[in-house]
């Protein structure tokens, strides 16, 4: 079986810290709630009911085979309404959460892990942000409205994705549109938001015959700077802009071919939470996918390609936005990645096998400049930040699902990968006299071997039950990650504000396992999991003080290997209390220690969860919904003897949003909300410290806001 939620929401992000969590629960179960979910419907297997979205603008399908997958599909245009980006649309998730600079570019955490422990795979192309400091995560350049299925993995769920991301996969996928006569469909969507003065807008259309179509997109977003709870400002404005286009031909009935491109730019982007702003950051994808499928009965059932290239361009700096209080300092960087794989699809004796091979290569440079005197221009090479860092990866891959009895299926799946790096500008000396990439490696770590290859193994085993009354899942799997470009080789030479990577780091090793049980009724659902990951090697950042294998006593960020174990649990429910009535609870509990070094991992997100009622009367929908978090204790905060990556131990909160839709017809579908209804002043765990606001000790989320939006489709 498997959970259908028609979700119609308006919800926008932001809140604070409420007092009582009875008077939430008293307006949750009282009256008047929304969100317009169906019952159950029937599936091949069972599968567990998960969160919903409450950002989502438009009717979507939530189908999760276990709480570790989620798969939104929205309606015929594909359009998502979040905030500011993709990340903010995500971190509304169960156990998905995210950490801000500002309100734009919100990087997520899965599974206590990010950055590039996760996958952000947008229709089959890969782009890394072209910020070390993380001002552009992948996930804030993609374009919402080219969106058709949105899937979100936690942990290690298949050997298909490429590269290994032991965290998570954020999967953006397109589907291909179809005409039996010459036609057209699309929408166009806009709202807007009083707390920043946010505006979005995007439209989205097709067109075609029956031997092919042409497809277009665009999102544009702009936003002043909010005020939180208390009514301070926070420096988050930004503008963003993106569009693409994509033609597909269908070349036989079995046979398809399609191209694509999109750009998409932010520029103006502030952020409170640190020393630099977001003067423009720049992504141009190209790419070309085909498959093709067989109708004969052998065992070969398919044939898929696909290719592509990506280009990041970022420019940062101290001055352009914001007045520079000492020397003007900017950084220019490039991400360029390019890839591709080619997979087959095998059917025989009641098994599917999916085998391929894929490949990606990443290239990361960054320039760093300064004045040589407070005022001037910033001239002067600084540092090769990332010194043309360059790292590939090949795979091969295998992934078999086959029925066990008639009611088990086993999964089971293997990949290889060869992986090459190298800082390819290592030895090049800046200008203001600081060492060499490759010098900084070499006092650091006592090596300067920038040229590395690794050959990784990775598989996983999953098994799926059904027990009649209950259905059930338990998995293995290890996944090996890389180090990336910056654990690999960032090179920034300034005291104790230095930051040097390590090139000879070892891969992690993630061994996860995971189980849980899920209930279904026709008017309520239960499902909990829980899972483990015991890391050997993990990369963890921290400050040199001469540790085992750190020759440095600096203070400055270094990376080093260590073992590390992270657990959490997930439960979410739902209730159809009435025919009008449906009630949804999600909980989700994240645990990390670096144990050898016993202590905690940081950034690390608290035990946090939502409540929310949803009530439908006709072609209206609303309700309230409690977004809370408990106080984190368990953080890393000394440079002394830690990381200090978190900013601070944080209180916990709660935060009542409300939400209506009214859906007069099925082209049009209006929509209002209250984000934190009652203007409290909170920060999620995982947001950096406010470096502007000497007020501030993280960089607050936003204060009580109004919004209103529609679409049209046609």
């Amino acid at each position: 079986m498997s959970d259908l939620f028609s979700v119609r929401r308006a919800l926008l992000r932001s809140g604070s810290a409420l007092s009582s969590a009875s008077l939430v629960l008293a307006l949750t179960l009282s009256a008047v709630h929304a969100a317009d979910e169906t019952t159950p419907a029937a599936s091949e297997t069972k599968v567990a009911p998960d969160a919903t979205l409450p950002e989502l603008a438009v009717d979507t399908t939530l189908d999760a085979e276990t709480p570790s997958t989620t798969v939104l599909t929205p309606d015929q245009t594909g359009t998502l309404r979040p905030s500011a980006d993709l990340g903010a649309l995500l971190s509304d998730l169960q156990g998905i959460s995210s950490g801000k600079m500002g309100q734009h570019a919100s990087d997520i955490v899965i599974r206590g892990q990010s950055q590039d422990r996760l996958a952000v795979i947008n229709d089959g192309a890969y782009a890394f942000g072209g910020c070390p400091n993380r001002m552009d995560p992948p996930t804030s350049m993609i374009s919402e409205a080219s969106i058709d299925t949105l899937t979100v993995q936690r942990g290690y769920q298949t050997v298909t994705n490429g590269a290994p991301a032991p965290g998570g996969s954020v999967i953006v996928d397109r589907q291909r549109p179809t005409f039996d006569t010459l036609g057209a469909t699309g929408s166009i969507d806009a709202g807007i938001e009083t707390n920043g003065n946010l505006r979005t807008g995007s439209v989205n259309a097709s067109a075609g015959i029956k031997e092919g179509y042409l497809r277009g997109f665009a999102d544009s977003g702009r936003a002043d700077s909010y005020k939180d709870g208390k009514g301070t400002l926070v420096r988050s404005g930004f503008k963003s802009e993106s569009g693409g286009l994509e033609a597909g031909w269908n070349i036989s009935e079995n046979t398809h071919l399609s191209v694509g491109a999109e750009r998409m730019e932010s520029t103006d982007v502030l952020f409170a939470g640190a020393g630099m702003d977001g003067v423009f950051d720049g992504n141009t994808t190209y790419r070309v996918k085909g498959d093709h499928q067989f109708q004969d009965a052998g065992p070969l059932h398919s044939l898929s390609f696909s290719a592509y290239q990506s280009q990041v361009d970022h420019i940062m700096d101290n001055y352009s936005l914001r007045t520079a209080t000492g020397m003007k300092m900017v950084t220019n960087s490039t991400s360029n990645t390019y890839g591709g794989t080619a997979s087959a699809d095998w059917q025989f004796s009641g098994i599917t096998l999916t085998t391929g091979m894929d490949h990606r290569t990443n290239t990361r440079d960054a320039q760093s400049r300064t004045g040589m005197a407070a005022g001037l221009d910033p001239t002067t090479i600084s540092g090769y930040t990332w010194p043309d860092m360059q790292i590939s990866d090949t795979g091969l891959f295998a992934e078999a699902k086959a029925p066990v009895g008639s009611a088990t299926v086993l999964t089971a799946g293997a990949r290889l990968d060869r992986v090459e790096a190298d800082a390819r500008n290592a030895d090049a000396t800046p200008q203001n006299g600081t060492s060499s990439a490759r010098v900084l490696y070499r006092q650091y770590y006592g090596s300067d071997d920038v040229t590395q290859e690794e050959y990784n193994l990775s598989g996983l085993l999953r098994l799926e039950h059904d027990f009649g009354p209950l259905s059930g899942w338990a998995s293995a799997s290890r996944a090996v990650r890389t180090a990336d470009a910056t654990e690999r080789g960032i090179a920034r030479s300034s005291g104790a504000n230095s930051w040097v990577g390590n090139p000879t780091l070892k891969p992690e090793k993630h061994y996860q396992v995971e189980t849980g049980l899920s209930a279904k009724r026709s008017d309520w659902g239960v499902t909990g999991g829980v899972w483990y990951d015991q890391v050997e090697d993990f990369i963890t950042r921290d400050t040199a003080r001469g540790q085992s294998g750190v020759l440095m006593s600096n203070g400055a960020s270094i990376f080093r290997n260590v073992d590390a174990r992270l657990a959490g649990v997930d439960l979410s429910g739902s209730w159809q209390a009435t025919s009008a009535l449906k009630l949804n609870a999600t909980i989700t509990y994240t645990y990390g220690d670096n144990t050898s070094d016993d202590r905690p991992l940081y950034q690390i997100p608290p035990l946090q969860g939502t409540v929310e009622a949803a009530y439908t009367m006709g072609d209206v929908t609303f309700g309230p919904r409690l977004r809370w978090a408990t106080t984190q204790t368990r953080v890393d905060t000394s440079t002394a003897n830690g990381s200090g990556l978190d900013v601070q131990k944080t209180s916990g909160y709660g935060v009542i949003d409300l939400f209506a839709t009214w859906s007069p017809t099925d082209a049009v579908e209006l929509r209002a909300g209250v984000s934190n209804l009652f203007d409290h002043t909170y920060a999620s765990h995982l947001n950096r410290s406010n470096s502007v606001d000497p007020t501030m000790v993280q960089v607050n989320e936003a204060g009580q806001s109004f919004s209103v939006g529609g679409k049209i489709r046609f």
